[in-house]
């Protein structure tokens, strides 16, 4: 094993401050009514060392300079994190399986006991836990949100397993080098920032949210009434949450492309389609509007190389679809609706709302206020995310000693959603992954998972085999 000393103190690079945008402040202040923590989530064969683990973390935080900073105010501060301790073990007594729902509840109770206050604490931990006394290990990386989007996190996590192997001598093994820069927006896009355009986007946004007032939007229906709000709901439970991780069956997935294909669409359309049918199906509603919110990442839209930063990318999009569509007009009209939500126009509007959201929040005795809009203006309590394929090799924790058995990641669930639906591809395979409010399902794989791939599959047979009219 090589040397375990090393350190991560504030260098001259950090020696200014950097101006906060909305896509982090936002999260900073529903982090004091809500959890943001993110999650990655790795179960790996064999015991890993705590001792190397911690070393690996700081290794991996002395590559990223967004994590020794912490927000004062509207700009960021660097700190010193040389003396900080990123690792918690824990023994858990039967093997880490996701299928436990005892382990999950394990996990998610350290996110909810441990959240990531960043004005008060460094934005990033990480739980390790020991598995039948060795038979395996799981690595749980918890990030604020409003540092890291699921990219930021999988490139953070895949720096610690490279550590991981280089410490522990691994055969080959060489420690990852490189930094992970960050910069708010205004650095990357200050024409963003002028005031008119800033002007221009503002009353984009406040039509969007009038629009969003006017609008009866149907949401998944779920055994849950009232407030998700901590603190303002009567369920005192009702931030607690839990996850539900599978792979696609592989007859569904081989589908999927030559299906998307023939309609003229992407695979992401047909798996948000699936969803939308789901979300129609759950009660009798008259003609209305569905509304799915979609998790947008700025990374390769803003400029190709910012693929590589730390930070938190993803802007919230509203899909708003009329109920009753034939499918090919669904899929129309849901490819339609991505496509704007990923244009110029469409990005400048969602961080509009964002920015005349934050007057709102920086003031507690306007909090009530706040939530009171939230839940008025997503109008749905449904978020779809799809990381797509993920690069980063997960295969083992750096060596065949500790071969891969789950992975999954996902970010924070803040109301008013109940749960949010991702499809990632991880290691080659896709997954069926949902992060949800406990309180809203009684049991998921029968109340969401089985009847989503049912909608899935049945949605691939209309394509397939076009009903007669």
């Amino acid at each position: 094993m090589t040397s375990l000393t090393t350190s991560a103190t504030t260098d001259d690079s950090l020696a200014g401050k950097r101006a906060l945008d909305a896509l982090a402040e936002v999260f900073i202040h529903l982090g004091d009514m809500a959890n943001v923590n993110t999650n990655q989530l790795l179960i790996v064969s064999g015991r890993l060392d705590p001792l190397a683990l911690e070393q690996s973390v700081q290794r991996a935080v002395a590559q990223i300079p967004l994590l020794r900073y912490r927000p004062d105010g509207g700009q960021l501060r660097p700190f010193d994190t040389s003396t900080t301790r990123w690792v918690k073990h824990l023994e858990y007594a039967a093997p880490c399986d996701f299928n436990d729902a005892a382990f999950r509840r394990l996990l998610m109770n350290f996110s909810s006991e441990h959240r990531l206050r960043w004005r008060e604490r460094p934005p990033l931990q990480l739980l390790l836990v020991t598995g039948n006394g060795g038979h395996n290990s799981c690595v749980y990386l918890s990030s604020h949100h409003g540092v890291a989007d699921a990219r930021s996190d999988c490139l953070l996590l895949r720096a610690i397993i490279g550590h991981y192997a280089h410490i522990t001598g691994v055969p080959g093994a060489t420690a990852p080098g490189g930094e992970l820069p960050f910069a708010p927006l205004a650095e990357i896009r200050p024409g963003w920032f002028r005031p008119r355009v800033r002007g221009h986007r503002w009353l984009r946004a406040l039509g969007s949210v009038v629009a969003d007032l006017l609008h009866r939007d149907i949401g998944f229906t779920v055994q849950l009434q009232g407030q998700r709000w901590e603190g303002m709901a009567a369920d005192p439970d009702i931030g607690q949450l839990d996850f539900f991780h599978s792979l696609l069956p592989r007859e569904l997935e081989a589908r999927l492309g030559p299906a998307a294909k023939s309609a003229g669409v992407t695979i992401n359309t047909l798996l948000c389609a699936a969803l939308a049918r789901l979300m129609e199906s759950t009660g009798s509603h008259h003609r209305g509007t569905l509304r799915i919110t979609c998790a947008i990442s700025l990374r390769r839209l803003i400029e190709h190389h910012h693929d590589r930063s730390f930070r938190n990318y993803l802007v919230p999009s509203g899909i708003r679809l009329r109920t009753g569509q034939q499918t090919p007009a669904l899929l129309h009209n849901l490819h339609t609706a991505i496509c704007r939500a990923r244009s110029d126009r469409q990005i400048g509007t969602e961080l509009g709302r964002l920015e005349i959201l934050l007057p709102l929040l920086r003031l507690r005795s306007l909090r009530g206020p706040a939530r009171h809009l939230l839940n008025l203006c997503q109008g749905t309590n449904a978020c779809y995310s799809n990381p797509g394929r993920i690069e980063e090799d997960f295969s083992s924790f750096g060596s065949s000693e500790h071969r891969t058995q789950s992975y999954l990641g996902f970010g924070c669930l803040v109301p008013p959603y109940d749960f949010i639906l991702y499809t990632p591809t991880v290691n080659g395979r896709m997954q069926l992954d949902l992060v949800y409010r406990r309180a809203a399902f009684r049991d998921i794989h029968r109340e969401f998972a089985a009847p989503y791939l049912d909608a899935l599959r049945h949605l691939l047979e209309e394509l397939q085999s076009p009903p007669r009219r």
